[in-house]
């Protein structure tokens, strides 16, 4: 490692080359002289021989050792710029975006659309998955930042979690089901069957705590995703568990009915999980915030 040659050394070469001299490299270094002296003292001491040889009433001059050394000198400045420039565009060029099925399909398209006219060169990955899984794949670092959809207290252990936004669970039926609009008491819960869109989501544990009260334990059945869940809604006799940003269309055309209960029902929330705050500027914060008015509109609408 010792005989490393070094990047700055090669630059202060190369700059005393195409400025003529050690004042004219520091004035294109932007550095002081006494730096490009330093520094060319110390590749003299690497390579073992002169580099400069100073001529009577003129600048220092390159010897012939150096004039060697100046091809591989500028390809390895080259090198490490390319290296640099590499690495800056895999940062900056992709986001790695965890969410569930819901918010892929409801809520990102505006905020993507957005940021894709400010940020046409970065590439948005989006990964669905459950929830808990998600936030450890942004404490893995195998994604930069997870927008989950649980129990307002659901994320609550995790460090990272940074933001959260309140949203509402509803519960639709067709319109000719016999409970559209009605309220309903805790015996007619009992009796009902309710397709959520996983068997292993956030919602299922939130319905089963809700229901844990009646006297028969609810059916609860998968779908697979909220377009499974309204189908099968629409179907059937079911009840359909789905977050409110996800059948406002329905609900206000008229194609699925909400209804009520006298036992509230649980309340849940949007959380946004990084590691780490975005640096300023950067793609991630401008999505977040994207991401940010979007719910806060959403909120507002509701």
């Amino acid at each position: 490692m010792r005989r490393d040659l070094e990047v700055r050394q090669c630059r202060v070469l190369v700059a005393v080359k195409d400025g003529g001299s050690v004042s004219a490299a520091a004035r294109l270094l932007g550095v002081a002289q006494s730096t490009v002296s330093e520094t060319l003292l110390s590749l003299e001491r690497l390579v073992g021989t002169p580099i400069t040889v100073r001529r009577i009433g003129r600048e220092a001059m390159l010897t012939e050792a150096a004039e060697a050394m100046l091809p591989h000198a500028r390809a390895l400045i080259a090198a490490s710029e390319t290296a640099l420039a590499a690495g800056a565009r895999q940062s900056q060029a992709k986001i790695r975006f965890g969410t569930v099925e819901s918010i892929s399909s409801y809520l990102l398209p505006g905020p993507l659309r957005d940021f894709r006219i400010l940020w046409p060169q970065v590439d948005v990955q989006i990964t669905i998955g459950l929830c808990a899984d998600l936030r450890k794949r942004v404490e893995r670092s195998e994604l930069d930042a997870a927008l989950t959809v649980e129990g307002p207290s659901g994320a609550g252990d995790a460090p990272a979690v940074r933001e959260s936004w309140p949203a509402r669970l509803r519960l639709v039926v067709d319109p000719n089901h016999p409970l559209a609009g009605q309220s309903v008491g805790r015996r007619d819960l009992e009796t009902q069957s309710y397709l959520l869109t996983d068997p292993d989501g956030a919602f299922n544990g939130l319905m089963r705590g809700w229901l844990r009260n009646v006297e028969h334990a609810p059916r609860l059945e998968s779908a697979g995703s909220v377009d499974g869940v309204k189908r099968g809604v629409r179907r059937g006799d079911v009840v359909g568990v789905l977050p409110e940003y996800a059948v406002t269309e329905e609900l206000t055309a008229g194609a699925l009915l909400p209804f009520d209960s006298d036992n509230p029902l649980p309340s849940i929330a949007l959380h946004l999980t990084t590691m780490d705050a975005p640096r300023a500027n950067s793609p991630l914060e401008s999505l977040i915030g994207k991401i940010r008015d979007e719910l806060g509109a959403s909120s507002g609408r509701g």
